[in-house]
């Protein structure tokens, strides 16, 4: 699997829904959340798992996404959870964009090598079956590749720990950094959790604009 190509994501506009009368506003419980989306035979988009681990129908999508049939998606969404006049529940997506979620893969896998071009991580936490994490680039105009790489995978037999080592594979393709644009991106970890580890340690390491190492680690209960 190649490292995701795409033009930076902006970040999504909150939503804001006006009621008619005198003055009157209304302001739905809209969230702004990684979801794990599921696409019908048809290709719409059917279902969502949020990172709670919570399943619902997709009443309404305002966004008229279009995908391949029958498979999973990583997405960012503003959405709301409502409650249908039938009394079921499910939810309402207002605006989408695909997360970057390429698989890990071993530095040996980057055919032209690994590049660690210099971002910023804003946030990173562990969500289902995933490593949410919100990028902070600078770019002009440019495409940028973003990858994660797997440095090693370290098993504790004794104790069922494993200890996974990433780090970022980012080249920014000579792009001028100007401004400042948040990436989304996701970390499937579904690879690591096998039958006989019952704790996930993460190792998240990166390249800063001031040119250092760093590294996160988060703590995983599967």
């Amino acid at each position: 699997m190649k490292p995701s190509k795409v033009l930076l994501l902006l970040l999504l506009s909150a939503v804001l829904l006006i009621a008619c009368g005198d003055d009157d506003y209304y302001y739905p419980s809209v969230k702004l959340e990684f979801l794990t989306a599921r696409s019908t035979a048809a290709g719409t988009l059917g279902t969502v798992i949020t990172d709670e681990g919570e399943t619902y129908p997709i009443i309404e999508d305002l966004s008229h996404t279009r995908t391949t049939p029958d498979s999973t998606l990583r997405i960012v969404s503003n959405y709301e959870v409502i409650t249908t006049s039938e009394g079921t529940q499910g939810v309402k997506l207002y605006a989408l964009a695909a997360a970057l979620s390429p698989l890990p893969k071993p530095a040996d896998a980057f055919q032209e090598g690994v590049k660690h071009d210099a971002a910023e991580v804003t946030s990173i936490w562990a969500g289902l079956h995933y490593l949410n994490i919100l990028l902070d680039l600078k770019a002009q105009n440019r495409t940028h590749t973003i990858g994660f790489v797997q440095e090693s995978v370290t098993d504790n037999e004794a104790t069922r720990h494993r200890t996974v080592h990433l780090s970022l594979y980012h080249d920014n393709g000579g792009d001028v950094p100007a401004y400042s644009r948040r990436v989304y991106a996701s970390v499937p970890l579904q690879p690591y959790y096998t039958e006989n580890i019952r704790q996930l340690t993460v190792l998240f390491e990166y390249t800063t604009y001031e040119g250092e190492q760093k590294q996160y680690q988060v703590e995983i209960v599967p």
